[in-house]
């Protein structure tokens, strides 16, 4: 009976320690759901950084950075002339009225060596370096074209202009017509840059009963024409300016009628006379208006060239096949019919000299720039007194250059050996005037 009564307490006892567990658990449960909640105390709540925006800003530029400068742009390459681009330049070549011109010849005013020519339809096609050169066209029967920018991918136009023309007369010093002569431009300056000026030299003979004449087909610019007949040595005309499309008139050319220059030719050794030896006027046209006749010496040396001018200092040129040839300047008929010039020349050696003359031993040419000198005789008087190629020669003995044709210029240079000349000289935008002796120079 005691152990029943004990088992029972211990049962009941186990039984209030549970239910006392359980009131711990559900009273503070009970509390919690019906007593009202403060606010959770939480840290603010942190948003992933790729999704964090910044409050608005005014604009305002953005912050320089002091350590890095940037370096100025490079600037473009210059056009490479000669690789070849993307495309060739293609164009067309028209007349002043609009019409496709064939077979004119287009070239790059900067490397005349770029041409093309026209086809059938005035068509051209220049290589891909040419690409944004000034481009010219010409055509014998027209003036040339103004210099035009051409570029790739585009149609080029390139419009001739008319060609001028100039009409006049040849008369003797009475003002009788010359039926027959030969007639050539001595010089040439082309009115737009760039333009051919290799019209210089062309000749034609001319056979009219009134001595009048026509050239046609003239680049615009300004012209000097040479006239000759037989008997008469050449003139000049007064310069004539051309214009596109029109005709300059009454251009006169007068031709006097010449002296005789006679004499022997011998040899500088023997004394003896030398047959057939030819002399000719030398260097009194630029052009090859010259219809004096060369001389032949006969058995006895003797020569007779007719034609020579009646004054003014001229120069004849006398050859032989065993002989140096020797250019004999500063002959002067000084007004008379005739004059006496005996010659010497010296036989070839082995290797030796072909050519003597007096004179300072330089080459002249015409230039846009003037008289040039193209080059000069190692040794020579020019050479000594410093004188190079490419110098411009604008005065000689105070006579500016300007004012005188090419032959003239050489004439004057030209001397008998001792005496002397003053020439004033450009140089690198500088003149200068040298004195200088003229002496015998063999080439």
């Amino acid at each position: 009976m005691a152990g029943g009564q004990t088992g029972g307490a211990q049962g009941r006892a186990w039984l209030s320690a549970a239910l006392l567990s359980v009131a711990l658990l559900v009273v503070p449960l009970l509390v919690w759901l019906l007593l009202p909640r403060p606010a959770p105390v939480m840290p603010p709540r942190r948003e992933p950084a790729q999704t964090q925006l910044p409050p608005p800003m005014p604009e305002a530029p953005p912050p320089r950075e002091p350590a890095v400068v940037a370096p100025p742009p490079a600037p473009p390459p210059p056009r490479d002339t000669t690789a070849a681009s993307a495309a060739p330049i293609r164009g067309v070549v028209l007349d002043p009225d609009g019409r496709p011109i064939p077979g004119a010849v287009v070239s790059c005013r900067e490397e005349p060596s770029v041409t093309a020519t026209a086809d059938a339809e005035g068509r051209f096609e220049l290589p891909a370096e040419a690409d944004g050169c000034d481009a010219i066209a010409s055509h014998p029967q027209f003036g040339d074209a103004e210099p035009t920018r051409v570029a790739a991918g585009r149609d080029n136009v390139l419009r001739l202009t008319s060609a001028g023309v100039i009409e006049g007369e040849v008369v003797d010093e009475s003002g009788r017509p010359v039926e027959e002569f030969l007639l050539a431009i001595e010089s040439f300056s082309p009115s737009a840059p760039g333009a051919r000026a290799s019209v210089s030299g062309r000749a034609r003979k001319v056979s009219d009963p009134a001595g009048a004449f026509m050239w046609d087909e003239l680049v615009p610019g300004r012209y000097v024409f040479t006239a000759s007949a037989a008997g008469r040595p050449p003139a000049r005309s007064p310069p004539v300016d051309v214009v596109a499309g029109r005709t300059a008139r009454r251009v006169r050319i007068v031709l006097r009628q010449g002296a005789t220059l006679r004499g022997t030719i011998l040899d500088a050794d023997s004394r003896a006379p030398v047959a057939e030896a030819q002399v000719e006027l030398d260097a009194v046209t630029s052009s090859s208006a010259n219809a004096i006749s060369l001389a032949l010496t006969d058995a006895g040396g003797n020569y007779e060239l007719q034609g020579v001018p009646a004054s003014g200092p001229f120069s004849v040129r006398v050859r032989h096949e065993q002989y140096v040839t020797k250019i004999v300047p500063g002959l002067d008929a000084r007004g008379a019919g005739s004059l006496r010039a005996d010659i010497e020349l010296r036989q070839l050696g082995d290797g030796g000299s072909r050519e003597e003359l007096s004179g300072i031993g330089a080459v002249l040419s015409a230039s846009p720039s003037g008289v040039m000198i193209a080059g000069v005789i190692d040794g020579g008087p020019a050479a000594l007194a410093g004188l190079a190629q490419g110098d411009v020669l604008v005065r000689i003995d105070g006579q500016e250059t300007t004012d005188l044709p090419l032959s003239d210029c050489i004439q004057r240079l030209r001397g008998a050996p001792g005496t002397r000349v003053t020439v004033g000289v450009e140089r690198d935008g500088r003149v200068v005037e040298v004195t200088i002796r003229r002496d015998v120079v063999v080439r």
